[in-house]
C-alpha cells in the first residue's frame, strides 16, 4: 500500500511540476524509479516526464549511460491479452494468463516520441529509434528503427555522417574517425 501512495505522490507532483514547466521533474522521476528497483548503469541523458512505464516491475527495466526517452514514449513490462482472447475458445482459467518480459536499452540510444517499447525487447548501444515506433524482439546496435511493426532502415553512424556533412558542423578529423 506504501508504494501505491508513494507512486501515486510522485507522479501527482510530476505533473504539478510539469504545468508550472519545472525544469528538474524528469530528475526527480529518475529519482523515484531508481527507489522503485529500475536499474541505470549511470543518469540517463534524458527521460521525459510525459512518458509512461506500464509496469508492476520496475527491476525488469534497463536504461544505459546516456539514453535519451522522449514524450509520451510506453514502456510496456507485462502483456495479458491471451487472457483476454482465451475467453473467445472458452477457455477460462482462473489464474491470469499472460507474459512478462523486462525492457533493455543500452548506452546513447535515443528513443523518439510516441514509441512503444514492448515486453522482452533489447535496444542495442547508439541506436535511434524514430517516433511511432513499436519495438519488440532484439536491436542490433548502432541500427535506426522505424515503423510499426519496427524495421531496421539504415546505421546510425551513417546517419550521424550524412548530418554531419549535410550541417557542416564543425567536428575534427579524430571525432569524424569515432563515428566510423
Amino acid at each position: 500500500m506504501f508504494r501505491s501512495l508513494d507512486q501515486s505522490f510522485t507522479f501527482t507532483l510530476v505533473k504539478i511540476m510539469m504545468l508550472l514547466r519545472l525544469k528538474s521533474r524528469h530528475r526527480i522521476l529518475l529519482k523515484y524509479y531508481r527507489r522503485w528497483g529500475m536499474r541505470m548503469k549511470e543518469w540517463p541523458n534524458y527521460l521525459s516526464a510525459l512518458s509512461d512505464v506500464d509496469g508492476t516491475d520496475y527491476k525488469s527495466i534497463y536504461l544505459g549511460e546516456g539514453v535519451t526517452i522522449s514524450s509520451y514514449v510506453r514502456m510496456l513490462t507485462h502483456d495479458w491479452s491471451p487472457h483476454t482472447v482465451m475467453k473467445a475458445f472458452d477457455i477460462h482459467t482462473e489464474k491470469p494468463l499472460g507474459r512478462f518480459g523486462g525492457i533493455h536499452i543500452d548506452d546513447f540510444s535515443f528513443v523518439g516520441t510516441g514509441s512503444i517499447l514492448m515486453p522482452g525487447c533489447h535496444i542495442g548501444r547508439g541506436c535511434i529509434i524514430g517516433s511511432g515506433t513499436v519495438v519488440r524482439g532484439k536491436i542490433p546496435d548502432y541500427s535506426v528503427v522505424i515503423g510499426s511493426p519496427c524495421q531496421i532502415v539504415g546505421d546510425s553512424r551513417d546517419y550521424l555522417k550524412k548530418l554531419v556533412k549535410r550541417e557542416n558542423w564543425d567536428l575534427t578529423a579524430d571525432e569524424l574517425q569515432r563515428i566510423s
